[in-house]
């Protein structure tokens, strides 16, 4: 006997996209309006104004003319316009046409999901579009951006244990994305590179790098091999674009793709160029990427298949025993530690 579904499979167009997350919303609105509002205020990540979805009931409540009536039963005014998005297109033409959406509703909020996370150009761009917009049209539209995997993540947070049909719901909400391709397991891997002869100089400046036209597939955590083995993990907290002028000891562009940079960073990013170059020769005004991480945790998860490792290679880390979701690159380093895997 086939499994039923809550929500329906038979294409990954954006429109069916849209009305499965549209039915998880309404579902849980039917279910309990106070955890929705939980919820969609979870999703847009406001802490300036918070939505108020849930219906008032009062007495006692005095008018404008200064009548009082004996009851009332009010609703705030708002809007949450969505765009869902499948494959990381950014159309920034089609993304202001939405607005026009609006009318006079007191909170107005444009909601962009997407199957990874808005890059800092994109939202740039977004939030320098919408504040003129809003400006010449005397609007206050917000906007705000997640996940189908945050949108998980937020529904299953205002759930209780004895939520046993909501939990139901979301449960195969996920399944739904993580069928058609809506959910990455990029928090769950961890981007094999090969550092035979800059791994010291990764480990101290707590970096790495290779040519920015280099392809390059989203990943978590980093692992530092050299000798047969990842040596060392760290979890990637900034990644740059850039160009070095060794002439005037600065860059010819700088540009974070992820995070914010600090002068110290800059100031390492300096250092660990000029120190590749006078050790190993690299070239020191190439374009590159810089992947930053907190701190690199050594390890040893031994590679048991012959030969080097031939590239680039990722890790699952949910196929690895006793790994656990919550873990920090800490743990996930000391869980590694003397087991062995293959490059198939």
């Amino acid at each position: 006997m086939s499994e039923i579904h809550y929500f329906p499979r038979y294409s990954q167009k954006e429109n069916m996209v849209t009305n499965n997350t549209l039915l998880l919303f309404s579902r849980l609105y039917q279910n309990n309006p106070k955890k929705f509002t939980l919820f969609i205020n979870s999703v847009l990540d406001d802490d300036k104004k918070q939505l108020n979805t849930t219906v008032k009931f009062s007495q006692q409540e005095k008018s404008r003319s200064g009548r009082v009536a004996d009851g009332m039963i009010s609703q705030d005014s708002f809007k949450v316009v969505i765009e869902t998005k499948l494959y990381g297109q950014e159309h920034i033409d089609q993304v202001i046409g939405h607005w026009n959406s609006f009318e006079n509703e007191d909170n107005q909020v444009f909601l962009w999901i997407n199957k990874e996370p808005i890059t800092n150009d994109y939202y740039n761009q977004i939030i320098n579009e919408l504040n003129d917009y809003n400006n010449k049209n005397g609007t206050n539209i917000k906007f705000a951006s997640t996940t189908f995997k945050e949108i998980c993540y937020a529904f299953k947070d205002v759930l209780q244990e004895y939520d046993l049909e909501m939990t139901t719901l979301i449960e195969d909400y996920e399944n739904f994305c993580n069928e058609t391709g809506l959910i990455d397991n990029n928090e769950n891997r961890v981007r094999v590179v090969l550092t035979g002869k800059t791994f010291a100089e990764n480990m101290k400046y707590k970096l790495y790098f290779h040519p920015k036209n280099r392809g390059y597939q989203n990943a978590k955590y980093i692992g530092l091999y050299q000798d047969k083995a990842i040596r060392a993990i760290g979890e990637v907290s900034g990644i740059v674009d850039l160009q070095y002028d060794e002439s005037n000891d600065d860059f010819i562009y700088y540009k974070d793709v992820k995070g914010k940079s600090t002068q110290e960073i800059k100031n390492q990013i300096k250092d660990i160029t000029k120190e590749s170059k006078t050790k190993h020769g690299y070239p020191a005004e190439e374009d590159r990427r810089f992947f930053i991480v907190e701190e690199y945790h050594q390890t040893e998860y031994k590679k048991t298949s012959h030969g080097g490792l031939p590239g680039v290679r990722y890790i699952d880390l949910l196929e690895v025993n006793g790994y656990e979701e919550d873990m920090r690159a800490m743990e996930i380093a000391d869980l590694l530690k003397g087991k062995e895997w293959d490059v198939l």
